[in-house]
């Protein structure tokens, strides 16, 4: 780990997001050789760029036209993988009355644009800027790129600087029919990652070996097939190869809350790099007296033998007939009795899913790699998450080179609790990171004793059905409702 790894900068973007695509900077900084923008203030450029001079990157030519500071992570040649959170192409999936907006689940194109640019200084006209994630399954990729300028950036790096860039949707499979969503058997075929995939299996370092496989429940309704992969010694995931062999891993998340996590950032976002998403284990069925996290502990009774016939008959059933049958149950009492609250797992007592996030940490970090984090934080989205959120003006860019210190940092600046963040409490034991060795620098925020202090800083409200989440025991969730 090099001395940079501990180190974690803050730099706030006043004006929020420029408006046009392609977001030049609106300030002729000596490194800089393109556009600039004389319509529009750019402060995420500027948060960006002070960030990496906070972390002293090439600190001997910071000014000059020789500045590179991405240089000790991207060499020339290089195929360097920027992820964003690209989670949807559409704000809230709820008929209520929310607060947010599109870019207050996913990462502004104005953020990518800054570092990219830096990534192009650092692999002097030689290598290759792959941009992607893979996305939620009911994710209308054209209409997200076509609504955010994202599928513009390839021509942008090529025609500028020529540089070859592709901007690629990782799935395997899309739910073009929400009625659909949950029946893998259902959705239409991608053509997923164009490097195909690498299926890394962590064995006994997973956090699920000694689970229970039985209580496992993926994306979608066929159980088996997540069993099958994440059962004993057999722990499995499927990492898109245009990540897992790529020489340097950016990841550019969205500051947001998650109702199954708390939060996600670097490492739940990591989801993103996962081809088959029913490898993906995000709660085990029934009640904790089961040993599952599906639901919390029922006052009534009769509710245990309702929940096993439903999951028995669930198992049993082939998924065209279950969507049939799912359809004409909707909004009859089965049906309302296990959608009240909106759990399936959303909730602070689910024990699984954290697992599986820290799990795609390991996975990624089973090949040595270069990373380099990048929190879009200019707008927030606090509430349930991740589609429902709510507008958090949090107008802060959060960057450094250890995922989860970083994710640690994301998570108190959000004035969450960092350890009831388990995949984060639990990687830092695994990795034994301690937090107190961390430095966050900033010229906007007061950072001395960063995690120890009482001090709040963005305030953002947790999902519901997380009472200790918050540092601010009257911090409660502006929104009801959100998606698994």
């Amino acid at each position: 780990m090099g001395e940079t790894d501990y180190s974690i900068a803050l730099s706030t973007a006043a004006s929020g997001y420029p408006e046009n695509f392609p977001f030049d900077p609106d300030e002729a900084f000596p490194e800089y050789s393109g556009s600039i923008a004389k319509d529009s203030r750019n402060d995420v450029y500027r948060a960006v760029r002070k960030n990496f001079e906070l972390l002293g990157y090439d600190r001997e030519n910071i000014g000059t036209a020789s500045w590179n500071p991405l240089g000790h992570l991207v060499k020339p040649g290089d195929r360097v993988f920027i992820k964003p959170n690209l989670c949807s192409h559409e704000y809230g999936r709820k008929k209520e009355k929310l607060t947010g907006d599109l870019f207050s689940i996913i990462t502004h194109p104005s953020v990518v644009r800054a570092v990219a640019d830096y990534v192009v200084i650092a692999l002097k006209g030689k290598g290759q800027i792959v941009i992607g994630d893979n996305p939620t399954i009911d994710t209308n990729f054209a209409v997200q790129m076509a609504a955010t300028g994202y599928d513009r950036f390839a021509a942008f790096y090529r025609q500028t600087h020529g540089i070859d860039c592709t901007v690629n949707d990782l799935r395997e499979v899309w739910c073009d029919n929400i009625k659909f969503y949950g029946n893998k058997s259902l959705m239409k075929k991608l053509p997923g990652d164009p490097l195909g995939d690498t299926v890394v299996n962590l064995g006994e370092k997973s956090f699920f070996y000694n689970l229970n496989a039985l209580l496992f429940r993926g994306v979608f309704t066929n159980r088996w097939e997540t069993i099958r992969h994440h059962h004993g010694k057999t722990q499995e995931y499927a990492v898109a190869n245009s990540i897992y062999t790529a020489d340097v891993y950016i990841s550019i998340p969205k500051l947001k809350t998650h109702h199954k996590v708390g939060a996600t950032l670097n490492v739940k976002g990591l989801v993103g790099m996962c081809t088959k998403k029913n490898y993906l284990i995000h709660w085990r069925i029934g009640f904790p007296s089961w040993g599952g996290d599906e639901y919390p502990e029922p006052e009534n009774k009769r509710d245990h033998l309702l929940l096993a016939l439903k999951h028995i008959a669930s198992d049993l059933t082939p998924e065209f007939l279950r969507a049939s049958i799912a359809k004409r149950l909707k909004g009859g009492a089965i049906d309302r009795m296990f959608t009240v609250g909106h759990y399936c797992g959303s909730w602070e007592g689910n024990d699984t899913c954290w697992r599986m996030a820290a799990d795609l940490y390991l996975a990624l970090m089973s090949r040595e790699r270069k990373c380099l984090s990048v929190v879009d934080g200019v707008i927030g989205g606090d509430g349930n998450g991740p589609f429902c959120t709510g507008r958090k003006e949090a107008k802060t860019i959060i960057t450094g080179e250890h995922l989860v210190l970083v994710d640690s940092v994301s998570a108190r600046m959000m004035d969450f609790n960092v350890m009831e963040i388990r995949y984060i409490a639990e990687l830092l034991k695994r990795l034994d990171l301690d937090l107190a060795k961390v430095n966050v620098e900033s010229g906007d925020y007061e950072t001395m004793d960063f995690f120890a202090s009482k001090r709040s800083y963005l305030d953002f409200a947790p999902p519901s059905n997380w009472p200790n989440l918050s540092i601010n025991a009257s911090n409660k969730s502006i929104n009801s409702g959100g998606e698994s």
